[in-house]
């Protein structure tokens, strides 16, 4: 059987043209096979969906770092989320860390130390001890002084501040000789060591060796240009060779560095204006 495809009247498979309706029939007998031919419909949403994939993976490109960026940031809030067992019944209990006292942490039991500050903090220990018994020409007990001083350069041996305070002492009580010696050993250990070499200008002074004297002002002053001391000693040293434009060119400088009695003598005396 035929069936019109214009008027759907059934017809006999030998007739070509509806009996019905009188329209050309198709010359296939029915019933038809089917064919499985998308849709327009089909079609379209097919093309949609495929014009959103590529859309999809454009962003995806385009974002790329974006995203990665907010991979790595969801991963840290996670790691980083509050531990389960800080939280009971819906309320955050904060376990805060006790109070620790810095000043007592930060204060290293004596055995615990490293050997070198052991060493560095017992000479230390003895070069204050000595100085509070001689300084500044004073010395209310020099042997005490001498043997806190042996006992530091005893520790340490190449510490050339110790021989130049145990210089001192000698100096104060007479010994100038014996105070050469040791400001020539702070000065081989410590080359540029202008306390060394001024304390020995003064030394060679009291000696009456004024050029010896000169040479060491002269280094010291090289080294420190500011050392207010030494300029005060070689400018009267100036004044004691009658150089008095030179003096009072050092004696200014040392009253400009603060010490001023070196220039006021000189004035008062008429060398200096």
């Amino acid at each position: 059987m035929k069936i019109c495809p214009f008027c759907g009247e059934s017809n006999i498979d030998e007739v070509i043209q509806c009996r019905h309706c009188h329209e050309w029939l198709d010359l296939e007998p029915t019933p038809r096979k089917k064919t499985s031919v998308p849709s327009t419909e089909k079609q379209q949403s097919q093309a949609e969906s495929d014009e959103l994939q590529k859309k999809i993976i454009n962003i995806l490109k385009e974002y790329k770092l974006i995203i990665i960026a907010m991979v790595v940031f969801l991963l840290i809030f996670i790691l980083q989320r509050p531990d389960k067992n800080m939280i009971s019944g819906g309320k955050k209990e904060i376990n805060e860390s006790p109070k620790v006292d810095v000043r007592a942490q930060s204060a290293i039991p004596p055995a615990q130390m490293p050997e070198s500050v052991k060493t560095s903090n017992a000479v230390n220990d003895l070069l204050n001890k000595a100085y509070a018994l001689c300084s500044s020409g004073k010395c209310t007990d020099p042997q005490k002084a001498i043997e806190y001083l042996d006992e530091a350069i005893k520790i340490k041996p190449d510490l050339a501040k110790a021989y130049n305070n145990r210089g001192n002492v000698y100096h104060d009580i007479g010994d100038y000789q014996r105070a050469i010696e040791e400001y020539n050993e702070a000065i081989r250990l410590k080359p540029d060591y202008a306390d060394a070499y001024g304390n020995r200008g003064v030394v060679y002074e009291r000696l009456g060796q004024h050029n010896q004297a000169m040479e060491d002002y002269n280094q010291a002053i090289l080294i420190n240009p500011d050392f207010g001391n030494a300029l005060l000693n070689r400018g009267n040293a100036y004044l004691m060779k009658g150089e008095k434009e030179l003096a009072c060119r050092d004696l200014q400088k040392a009253c400009d560095l603060g010490i001023c009695s070196g220039l006021q003598n000189a004035k008062n005396g008429g060398k200096c204006q």
